[in-house]
């Protein structure tokens, strides 16, 4: 399970605490990610969209060069690759 959604805190340009969530995600990873729940588990774009109130389509979109994602929605889809990891690899271990 590798969460790609990293939380900096720190303070911004006029000193005040701040925290920045998601900063480093990279799409690619989440790709990646996508596409080992996809090999090892049988995951589907369908579930995948579905758990977070998007479209297919959209997700589709979303995993294309030609568009920029949104950081929200980057966010959300580490947030539920997360999930379906764990989901996943705890189910496959309770099976053993």
């Amino acid at each position: 399970m590798n969460t790609t959604t990293d939380v900096e805190v720190g303070t911004n340009g006029i000193g005040r605490s701040m925290i920045w969530i998601g900063g480093n995600i990279k799409i690619g990873d989440l790709i990646q990610r996508y596409a080992d729940l996809k090999d090892n588990f049988g995951l589907n774009a369908y579930q995948l969209a579905y758990s977070i109130n998007m479209s297919e389509s959209s997700l589709s979109r979303v995993f294309t060069k030609r568009h920029k994602a949104q950081a929200s929605t980057l966010i959300a889809l580490d947030v539920a690759l997360t999930e379906w990891e764990k989901f996943l690899y705890e189910e496959e271990s309770e099976d053993e």
